[in-house]
Order: structure tokens, then sequence, then C-alpha cells
């Protein structure tokens, strides 16, 4: 009788210790995963301009020029800079002259005044990707300040700004979608528009600095980084020269002119010409 209910409470102990084991087996073999899907979303809208200036030998540094123009209005499609030329103080001749331009300035990010070739920055802000066309307007002769073009020596009839060197950066870092149309060299006709460079549609995206040159073009010695409002320099080199012509009556005082620089939001092959420039 105890052999038998030994026998029986092993037998029994086998049962319960199995049991689990098979019971486990059968419910991992029916677990199923789950799964679920959402989104994550973002909408873009046009931004507004103009962008501060780029330092044109490392545009992912913004910098203040030293002698800024008048910005236009702000928008999504924005000329952010475009340098003033200085050609120095220089002596009266009766004969043909060639004066070159200084180079520019601007105070960098660690308030060090830099010398940087002649240059203009564009945004394009639009997400149109319409393409754009940037121009440069010479609004009329070298002429004085004062005065009327009835007067003898007013103007610098013929005189003629030429430039060298265009090429185009991308700031901060932009790559993608280089304009494909860059002016390398040309000269400005009063009161007419010099195409510069365009982008063709799917270019020009973000900001893009044309610049006249590199810094090397120009003649250092020209400008005082210890004191930027002395433009009375010769300078004996650079991208940006001025031509004028023998035969004209010259005052000894200073000429001047407007430099119309537009971004319009057409790509080069629509580009008409049109200018606002008026000559004066």
């Amino acid at each position: 009788m105890n052999k038998l209910v030994l026998k029986s409470s092993a037998l029994l102990a086998t049962v319960l210790i199995a049991g689990p084991v098979l019971i486990s087996t059968a419910g991992a073999a029916t677990t199923t995963g789950g799964d679920y899907t959402s989104s994550a979303n973002l909408t873009l809208q046009a931004g507004t301009g103009p962008v501060d200036p780029l330092d044109p030998t490392d545009p992912t540094n913004p910098v203040t020029p030293v002698d800024p123009g008048t910005p236009g209005a702000p928008g999504n499609l924005t000329v952010d800079y475009g340098s003033t030329l200085y050609f120095g103080t220089q002596s009266i001749s009766t004969q043909a002259q060639t004066y070159y331009a200084h180079p520019d300035m601007v105070v960098d990010k660690d308030d060090a005044t830099k010398i940087v070739p002649n240059y203009a920055q564009v945004t394009d802000q639009s997400g149109d990707l319409a393409g754009w066309t940037l121009t440069l307007t010479q609004a009329s002769d070298l002429h004085l300040s004062s005065g009327s073009s009835s007067d003898a020596g007013y103007a610098l009839t013929g005189a003629q700004i030429n430039f060298t060197g265009g090429t185009i950066v991308g700031g901060n870092g932009i790559t993608s979608g280089t304009p494909s149309d860059v002016v390398t060299s040309g000269s400005l006709t009063p009161g007419v528009a010099t195409k510069l460079v365009s982008a063709a549609e799917n270019e020009g995206a973000g900001t893009w600095l044309y610049n006249f040159g590199d810094v090397d073009a120009y003649d250092a010695a020209s400008v005082d980084t210890a004191n930027t409002s002395d433009q009375s320099k010769v300078a004996t080199k650079s991208a940006i020269s001025l031509t004028v012509p023998s035969g004209l009556v010259e005052k000894a005082a200073a000429y001047t002119t407007d430099l119309y620089w537009s971004l319009q939001a057409v790509p080069g092959n629509d580009w008409s010409g049109n200018t606002s420039a008026v000559s004066q």
C-alpha cells in the first residue's frame, strides 16, 4: 500500500512540473506583434530679408560693411549688399586715364577690419524656385554733386566702369542649385542694366555672393584699415577699373554717380533688360 502511494505521488509531481512547460510553449507560439503609423509635419512659408551681409572670402561668417549703401524694401527676394566703389584722388590729366577701384572693407565677427573684394549679396527666400536675375546699373555719367549738365566740367562724359573676375559663391554653406549663368567680365553703360548673374528655375535658393575677383586682385595698400574714412589713396590694380577718355573738361572736385543693384524674379532667359535707373 505504501509503495502505491509513493508511485502515485511521484506521477503527480511529474505532471505538475511538466504542465507549465507545455502551457508556456503553446502561449509563445500564438503571440503576434502590433504596428501603428503616424506622421511628422512641417509647413514652411516665404522668409523675409534682407539678410545680414556675409564675408565674401569666408561666406559662413557675418560681417558689417564699413561703408554700406542704402538697402531696398524688405521682402523674400532681396539684394542684401552691394559695394560702394572708390577710385581715389587722382590728378587732372589731358590724356586718357585708367583708375583702379579700392578693395572693400568689412568688420568681421572678431571686430577686426579686413580687406575683401568688392561684391554683391542676394538672397532668395521665396520658396518658389522660379529663378532670378541680378543686374547692376550705373545711373549716369560721373558728375559733380552740384550744378547742371550745361556747366563746364559737370560730367565725365564717356568715362566707363569695367569689371573682371566675376564669380559666384554660396552663403552659409549652400552648394546645391548654384546659379548657372555668371558674367565674368563686362562694362557699365549709364542708364542701362548690366546682367551680373542669373539663376534658372530650381537654382539660386538661399544666399549667394557675386565677387568681383578675389582679394589678391586688389591693391591692399590703397586702403587703411586703421583709418577707413581715407579714400584718397591711388590703387595700382583692381578687378574694377574706371577709364576716362581724353578731351574732357575736368574740375578739381569730387565726381559721383549712383549704382543700382537690382534682383528681379525672372530667370536669365526671360529677363527683359528693364531697369528703374534714370539718367541725371
